[in-house]
């Protein structure tokens, strides 16, 4: 049997130290995507959808996964600009 060298920052009080800890925002995501999840199957019904020209009736569900993902790209489209603006040199 080989022993391994325990780590300097390792505490032999905590064996949840080297597990995977989530941050609050990571928590928080998950909880918004729960509930979206939640939104979108309780919304499954066809429903006439508005556009400028055009009518169609389709499942709100279509409608609102399809609004999310637009979101979702939207947001790390404009995350991804403002940390590079964040991390560039003046």
């Amino acid at each position: 049997m080989m022993d391994h060298p325990i780590r300097p920052d390792h505490n032999s009080d905590d064996s949840d130290s080297d597990g995977f800890r989530p941050t609050p925002k990571q928590i928080g995501v998950l909880v918004l995507a729960v509930l979206l999840v939640v939104f979108i199957v309780a919304n499954a019904d066809p429903t006439p959808i508005n556009f400028v020209v055009t009518s169609v009736t389709m499942p709100l569900w279509i409608v609102l996964a399809g609004t999310a993902a637009i979101a979702f790209v939207v947001g790390l489209t404009f995350g991804i600009r403002r940390t590079k603006r964040r991390y560039q040199k003046p």
